[in-house]
C-alpha cells in the first residue's frame, strides 16, 4: 500500500520503522487537573481534621463537666445547707385605730372622708408590715365598731403590750397641716423615744409639715389624751395629718404603704432601743415592758409613780420641776379642770380631742 493510499483510508501518514511521532502536549489542562487535585486533598484533610476535633472537644467538654459537677458535690457534702428564716421579733405591739362605728372622727371638706376609715386602714396596714416580720400585734378593735376611751385602754392593758401607738387624723381649718405626736405630760423617756421613731420615719417618707411630739393635751397641757394615761406601757398618740387639709390627704393617699412600713420599722428600731429585743429580734426583757409614766390603776381610777406614790395624773404641770405631785398638792387644778372639755375652743381650732 503506498503512502497515497494510506492516507486515504486512515487520515495520517504512515509511521515508518525508525521514525517518531510528535506529541501535542496540553500543559494547561495539566494545570488545572492539578490544582484540583490539591484543592480535594486540602479539603479531605481539613475535613478529617475537623472530625477529630468535634471527637475530642465533645471528650473534653463532658470531661470538664463531669469534674465541675463531682467539684460541686464535694463542696456541698462539706458545707451545712444555709437556711435563712425570717427576723422574728418577740415583741407586743397594741395598735388602736382611733374613732369607730358611729363614731367617725373628723371629716374631710366633702363629708364623705372618715377619720375612722384612715385609722383603721392604716393600722390594718401597718399591722401587715409588723406580723411579717414576727412581732405580736394586738388591736383594740377590729372591725368597725365603737368603743369608750377607757374599753380601748383596758383591751390594750389586757394584750400585754410592750408597746402602745394610736392613729388618728386632725382636724382645723384648711391652713393647718402636717403630722403631729402626743405623749403623756411627765415626758417618760420611752413613750418620747417612741413618738420621735415614728414622726422621724414619716417625715423621711415626705409630710406636708412637721409639727414636732408635744406633750400633754392640744391646748391643756396639764391634762393628757386618755390613751395616753390609763395604758400601762410605752404609747403616743399619731395625729397623721389634717384630714381637713387637701394636700395633707393627697401625701397619706400617695405614701399610705410608706407610712405604714416607715410606723412598723419605727416600733421595731424603738423595741430594740429599748432592750426590749436584741437585733436578732430574741427577746430581752422579762415581762411586759412598763412606762414610767404614772400607772392607772381601773379599780380605784388612781395612779401610782414608781415609787408607789398616788398622783393625780393629768393635773401635771409638764414644766414644773416635780412631775410626780401628789393629788392633795395640787391647789390650782381640780380634777374637774383637768379632764379635757369636748367642745374645747382651742382643741377645736387647732385639732381633734382624742
Amino acid at each position: 500500500m503506498t503512502d497515497e493510499e494510506f492516507r486515504e483510508k486512515y487520515g495520517r501518514d504512515p509511521v515508518k520503522p525508525g521514525q517518531h511521532t510528535q506529541v501535542k502536549v496540553y500543559w494547561d489542562r495539566i494545570a488545572i487537573a492539578l490544582v484540583l487535585l490539591i484543592l480535594l486533598i486540602f479539603g479531605i484533610v481539613k475535613g478529617i481534621m475537623a472530625i477529630a476535633g468535634a471527637i475530642k472537644g465533645s471528650d473534653d467538654s463532658s470531661s470538664v463537666t463531669e469534674a465541675a459537677a463531682a467539684a460541686e458535690e464535694d463542696d456541698l457534702s462539706q458545707a451545712e445547707p444555709e437556711v435563712k428564716e425570717p427576723q422574728q421579733y418577740q415583741f407586743i405591739v397594741c395598735l388602736d385605730p382611733g374613732h369607730g362605728g358611729e363614731d367617725g372622727g373628723a371629716t374631710d371638706s366633702t363629708g364623705k372622708r372618715w377619720e375612722k376609715d384612715d385609722t383603721f386602714n392604716m393600722c390594718n396596714k401597718v399591722k401587715e408590715y409588723l406580723e411579717a416580720k414576727g412581732v405580736t400585734v394586738a388591736m383594740t378593735r377590729d372591725t368597725d365598731v365603737l368603743l369608750s376611751l377607757e374599753e380601748i385602754c383596758v383591751n390594750a392593758n389586757n394584750s400585754k403590750a410592750d408597746l402602745f401607738v394610736s392613729i388618728h387624723r386632725n382636724s382645723a381649718e384648711k391652713r393647718f397641716k402636717g403630722v403631729e405626736i402626743w405623749v403623756n405630760n411627765h415626758e417618760p423617756e420611752a413613750d418620747t423615744l417612741l413618738a420621735s421613731n415614728i414622726l422621724t420615719a414619716l417625715d423621711r417618707v415626705g409630710i406636708n409639715e412637721n409639727r414636732n411630739v408635744n406633750y400633754g393635751f392640744i391646748g391643756e397641757p396639764q391634762s393628757n389624751y386618755q390613751v395616753n394615761r390609763q395604758t400601762h406601757m410605752p404609747s403616743c398618740l399619731v395625729e397623721l395629718g389634717f384630714i381637713t387639709n387637701d394636700k395633707d390627704n393627697e401625701l397619706l393617699d400617695k405614701n399610705f404603704d410608706a407610712y405604714a412600713e416607715g410606723i412598723a420599722d419605727a416600733v421595731i428600731k424603738t423595741a430594740k432601743e429599748l432592750g426590749i429585743v436584741a437585733e436578732d429580734g430574741s427577746r430581752l426583757h422579762e415581762g411586759q415592758y412598763l412606762s414610767t409614766k404614772p400607772q392607772w390603776d381601773p379599780e380605784t381610777d388612781t395612779y401610782h409613780t414608781e415609787n408607789g406614790d398616788t398622783v393625780f395624773a393629768d393635773a401635771i404641770d409638764p414644766n414644773a420641776e416635780d412631775k410626780n405631785l401628789k393629788r392633795e398638792d395640787i391647789t390650782t387644778t381640780t380634777a374637774a379642770e383637768a379632764i379635757p372639755p369636748e367642745d374645747d375652743a382651742q382643741a377645736a381650732d387647732d385639732g381633734t380631742v382624742g
